[in-house]
């Protein structure tokens, strides 16, 4: 079965083209992209962000080259790597990503990214 995860990724528009293109060097990570996510909003928020969603999956950077490409454009754009101007301004592109997982331990959580504060971590206690 493997260990699995439950992995958030939110883009703006601004960053759809990078994404293309970290896709387009890995037929697996395109069709995680593409084809094999959860869910896939391409107008999330009405501004033409993506949000897509991936349940269950097992999110290993060194064993699957899909999530490699993947996880390497997230590092990328979280660490500022991308360079755009809107209306003329230069952007952060760590502000208009936000990359959200959740491993099956309590402990196992990562979060990168500054964009899309409405996508993060919630924990409560059931009882």
């Amino acid at each position: 079965m493997g260990y699995r995860s439950q992995v958030v990724l939110a883009i703006s528009k601004h960053l759809t083209p990078f994404l293309h293109l970290a896709t387009s060097k890995s037929s697996d990570a395109e069709a995680l992209v593409f084809k094999n996510h959860d869910t896939f909003d391409r107008d999330y928020g009405g501004d033409k962000s993506w949000l897509l969603v991936w349940d269950d999956i097992k999110w290993y950077n060194e064993s699957y080259d899909g999530i490699a490409a993947i996880q390497g454009f997230v590092d990328a754009a979280a660490s500022d790597e991308y360079e755009f101007e809107i209306d003329g301004e230069a952007q952060s592109s760590s502000e208009h990503i936000r990359f959200v997982r959740i491993g099956e331990e309590t402990d196992d959580n990562e979060v990168q990214g500054f964009g899309f504060w409405d996508i993060g971590i919630e924990r409560s206690i059931s009882y």
